[in-house]
């Protein structure tokens, strides 16, 4: 018996990834204080960088208050 064909969805293969869903792999950032750092520069060096329009440089100094925005691998 064959499947049925569903129509291609671009969207299935598109992935939304937060700073919480990297930050597990990175526990130095915990320690820093985002305040007197760049977080974009750091994660840059990670090769991420954060991609929501909201984010601002020296917004909090907390890592936990960055966990909602977007980040994209640099590849």
């Amino acid at each position: 018996m064959k499947k049925p064909k569903k129509p291609f969805n671009p969207d299935d293969f598109f992935t939304t990834t937060k700073v919480k869903d990297i930050a597990v792999k990175f526990e130095h950032l915990y320690k820093m204080n985002f305040k007197e750092t760049s977080l974009n520069d750091e994660l840059i060096k990670l090769n991420y960088e954060i991609i929501s329009k909201e984010y601002k440089d020296f917004m909090a100094s907390s890592l936990a208050d960055y966990y909602e925005f977007e980040v994209d691998e640099i590849v």
